[in-house]
């Protein structure tokens, strides 16, 4: 035997050795105080070296004190000290030593000395005892590799002292002898006597362990896991204890112990095993492991089915523990893998009917708890959906087919399959259902309802089809599928009220809301999706829907949206549309409004349309009515009216143009913009080539302004800008570019505004105000390439003024320069430190530079808004830096001591910038003490606020806000 195996062998004796060691005599001696008792030493400022006492001094000390002594006593334990002395001394040798060699004779000599001496002459009239010296005889044998002799000394002791402490090891180390040499009977029986001492002995749990591998080698599997139950029992006491809780040691142990449990229960019955026998013997908290064990030892054979079903078995037996949801998926991954298709979809719904939403187990849990269940939920439920779905389309597929070919006089070569088409589409819908109820903010969500609809529509479910397509289309919005469900909403409600029969008033009742319902959505997907192709044939159908229910007012609403509809839709659907207006119009009694529509109708209809004479007669009788009911109420308009009436019955003739021409004249003096514009374009539009024609502009302009039409009214101004006076094409440029601005028709704004810009350079300050309008309106529309050429124009324009220079250009050269120099800081904060430090430092040094450069240009303005800000811009440029720098990567690999020189070394360097921080900072809000006190300044206090809060931690008083100069 080798040192090291021999070491490794008596680790157990060695201990229970040191643990029974005394310095004198057999008993265990009074150490006297505790360390607690011991006061607390007083050290010297200058300590002596306390020199290191070998076994050699302390024996020859020893030796001397026996020479001296004449008590027995004495003498006998100075005996026994020098004989542990030399076995210390052996033992050092052996480890010390390179070879195999004897080196405990001196030890064994000496220990075999005393015993005897013990033995034949008492000390002081009594007889000693040998129990620590057999014992340590015994050690000395073992260390030596001397086993024989060694177990017939712990026999000896054990023979003479059978009360001994000792005893419980000789039974452990006989029990070892008798496994190792296969004797298991034997084995059992030793291992069972150290069990019963208890577990004051340190074999206590190895004994356990190995008496329950004794009953697995001798056939008796069932007393096997009692004492592997107790191994458990200790290593794993409290519930939810983990393994990875353990030392390495316990660890491997329970994990041993895990996998004789396996082969045990494999032996047995399997998982029934497993819960019989726990019934008897109580329930574990570490149960599931077991289980667990047995499907792993299962799956590691190959037997998949037995493997499958123990991991069911215990979802059977426990349905409601945390670790079910585990074994159910364990049971569909194994089903997998040993290749039994048909068995994987029934598992996977049972996982959804066991843990799904609907579950009373889902409803037991917390969200928390929930999350570990979602993901084989999501995936099951997909996969689910998607397999019903599917077998009911192919399903119908396959029997449209038979009965295709049956309907051409062909005999089909396949059987008609059974219709499982429509149960198999609900499940599919339920399916899909319960995945929104599940996931309601996943990603899928929509796409779900979608099928789910089409679930439900193929199945004949179209109430609840339609419920289905509508969320899709008007509550997700979903860009993809949204158009398609909303129409199909539609179509499905067309089916249902086509389809439904009208036997009684109940069955009226119901398709008449079925049509509400239908206008609704058709309204609902001309809102939505405007830019679908269908959206026009569907509100176009809706409004003719709703004149034919007579719900004129709704009708009226729906088809003038139609007639607005942009980009306009064919033909017949326009003409529809401004039918249905007309006669809507024309039944409340809005006779004028009718007029205009049926003129709309007669530009779509050709002469020999049939509506065309039809629709003429229309507008005479709209005309007739409003002139009566005008001159009914002596309205001073009736005039206008007359006037008007002129061209309706000799359209082109001097008067009629005159009396048109009047007739908007005398509209604008009443003020009734619309009309007199309506009259104007018409004029225009008549006679674009008369005199009076081109007075038309400044008349529209002027009516667009007082109705507030701004677009319009820039679009007349515009006209006029390319003719007439020089000075009227100016201002005529510069107001329309004002009033596509007021309008928000910024593409017209900005096309204005930069022509007067690049137009007309005097007067400055009105071309300076048309640049800072183009930045204004390029800063809406976020276009920061065009904005910033305009800013940087507006710089360029104001340094070359010169006496035509103004605080209004100085304060948006200032304002342009400071947005420059801000993208600057923006752009120096994005810059990290990394390593290599000094790289990345001349990089944002280089930023800072350009950065502080940029503020400077800003600070010549001497505009106070943009001064005060740029100083606290400069101030926060130094804190960032500072900042930065104690931010920045350290380097890898550095110990305590380097990392903590480096911090030191960062802090030097960070110091200085932050100072430089606080006095820009300080400087900065000192013009508040002179009044000024705007954003920059407040800014200011903040910052130091944040850098020295005890001094500026607080309130600071305000004086006055500066706005700075405009």
């Amino acid at each position: 035997m080798s040192r090291r195996a021999l070491l490794v062998s008596l680790y157990t004796l060695s201990l229970l050795w040191l643990q029974g060691c005394a310095f004198f005599g057999d008993d265990m001696p009074d150490y006297g105080r505790t360390l607690a008792d011991i006061k607390e030493p007083e050290i010297p400022e200058d300590p002596m070296p306390v020199p290191q006492t070998g076994i050699d001094q302390i024996e020859e000390s020893y030796r001397s004190a026996l020479d001296v002594a004449e008590d027995p006593g004495i003498r006998h334990q100075i005996l026994v000290r020098l004989a542990d002395l030399e076995m210390a001394r052996s033992e050092q040798r052996q480890l010390d030593a390179q070879t195999q060699e004897k080196y405990f004779d001196g030890a064994v000599s000496m220990y075999q000395e005393l015993i005897m001496l013990n033995k034949e002459r008492p000390v002081n009239g009594e007889k000693m005892s040998n129990e620590r010296l057999l014992y340590q005889l015994s050690k000395a044998y073992a260390l030596d590799g001397r086993m024989h002799e060694s177990d017939e000394v712990l026999n000896e002791l054990v023979g003479s002292y059978p009360e001994s402490a000792f005893v419980a090891e000789a039974d452990f180390r006989q029990a070892e002898k008798a496994f190792s040499d296969g004797n298991y009977d034997l084995a059992e029986r030793l291992y069972s006597e150290v069990v019963a001492a208890g577990e004051v002995t340190p074999f206590y749990g190895n004994a356990v362990y190995m008496q329950g591998w004794s009953q697995f080698k001798r056939g008796r599997y069932r007393a096997s896991v009692k004492s592997f139950t107790e191994v458990l029992d200790r290593k794993l006491p409290t519930v939810g204890q983990q393994l990875v809780d353990l030392s390495n040691s316990d660890r491997n142990l329970v994990n041993d112990t895990l996998r004789v449990f396996g082969i045990v229960f494999s032996y047995l019955d399997g998982a029934d095993s497993i819960t019989e026998i726990y019934q008897n013997l109580g329930q574990r908290h570490y149960q599931h492991m077991l289980y667990m064990e047995l499907g792993d030892l299962y799956l590691e054979k190959k037997r998949y089915r037995d493997s499958a079903d123990t991991y069911r078995h215990y979802v059977q037996v426990f349905p409601s523990t945390d670790y079910s949801p585990g074994f159910s998926v364990k049971a569909i991954e194994v089903y997998s893998l040993g290749n039994f298709p048909s068995l994987i979809l029934p598992a996977k719904e049972e996982y959804v009917r066991n843990y799904g939403v609907y579950s009373e187990f889902w409803k037991m849990r917390s969200d928390e708890q929930r999350l570990s269940l979602k993901p084989k939920l999501h995936l099951y439920l997909d996969e689910l959906s998607s397999y019903y779905h599917s077998q009911a389309l192919g399903n119908r597929k396959v029997r449209e087919e038979f009965q295709s070919l049956r309907a051409a006089g062909k005999k089909p070569d396949f059987k008609l399959p059974e219709d499982i088409a429509q149960p198999n589409f609900l499940k599919a819908a339920g399916l899909y259902q319960q995945f929104i109820d599940t996931f309601p903010e996943n990603d899928k969500v929509s796409e779900m309802t979608y099928l789910m609809g089409e679930a439900y529509y193929e199945a004949g479910q179209l109430e609840q089809a339609v419920k289905a397509y509508e969320l899709v289309a008007y509550t997700h919005l979903d860009k993809d599928r949204g158009a398609l469900a909303g129409y199909s909403a539609i179509f499905s409600l067309q089916h249902l009220i086509s389809n439904h029969p009208l036997k009684t008033e109940a069955d009226s009742a119901i398709v008449t809301e079925w049509k509400k319902h239908k206008v609704n959505s058709a309204m609902n997907f001309a809102d939505y999706y405007p830019a679908d192709k269908r959206a026009a044939a569907v509100l176009t159908k809706a409004a003719q829907e709703v004149f034919e229910q007579g719900d004129l007012a709704r009708a009226q609403v729906i088809a003038k949206r139609m007639t607005e509809w942009q980009p306009a839709p064919e033909t017949s659907l326009q003409k529809t549309a401004w039918l249905v207006l007309a006669h809507s119009q024309f039944d409340l009694q809005q006779y004028n409004e009718a007029e205009y529509s049926y003129r709309q109708l007669l530009t779509l209809l050709d002469p020999s349309d049939p509506d065309h004479a039809p629709t003429i007669e229309r507008i005479a009788a709209s005309m007739y009515k409003s002139s009566e009911a005008q001159i009914a109420a002596g309205d001073t308009a009736a005039a206008v009216s007359k006037l008007l009436s002129i061209n309706t019955i000799s359209p082109g003739s001097d008067i009629a143009i005159a009396a048109q021409y009047d007739a908007a004249n005398h509209l604008m003096d009443l003020k009734s913009w619309v009309q007199a514009e309506s009259v104007l374009l018409d004029f225009g539009q008549r006679y674009p080539k008369h005199e009076l024609n081109k007075t038309l502009p400044p008349k529209l302009a002027f009516i667009y302004q007082e109705t507030e039409s701004w677009n319009k009214a820039a679009g007349q101004l515009a006209i006029m800008a390319n003719s007439g006076d020089p000075q009227t094409r100016r201002n005529s440029l510069y107001l329309s570019a004002e009033l596509y601005e007021k309008s928000a028709n910024l593409a017209k704004a900005v096309e204005q505004y930069r022509e007067y810009a690049r137009t007309y350079p005097a007067p400055f300050d009105l071309a300076i105000e048309a640049r800072y309008k183009l930045v204004d309106i390029y800063g809406k529309q976020k276009d920061e390439g065009k904005r910033n050429y305009w800013l940087k124009d507006l710089i360029s324009q104001d340094a070359k003024a010169g006496v035509n220079r103004s605080g209004r250009s100085k304060y948006l050269a200032a304002m342009a320069s400071s947005k420059f120099a801000n993208d600057e800081y923006e752009r120096f904060n994005k810059i990290k430190l990394t390593l290599p430090i000094k790289k990345s430092m001349r990089k944002k040094k280089a930023a800072m530079d350009q950065t502080l450069k940029s503020y400077r240009r800003v600070l010549d303005y001497g505009v106070a808004e943009f001064a005060t800000d740029a100083n606290y811009k400069i101030g926060m440029l130094y804190g960032q830096l500072s900042q930065d720098l104690m931010n920045s990567e350290r380097p890898a690999g550095l110990d305590e001591l380097a990392l903590e020189q480096y911090e030191i070394l960062l802090e030097e360097q960070a110091y200085p910038f932050e100072e430089k921080a606080i006095d820009l900072h300080a400087s900065n809000i000192q013009r508040a003490w002179v009044g000024l006190y705007d954003n920059g300044v407040k800014n200011s206090f903040k910052a130091l606020a944040k850098l020295l809060p005890a001094r500026y931690g607080k309130e600071e008083s305000k004086v006055e806000v500066s706005n700075g100069l405009h």
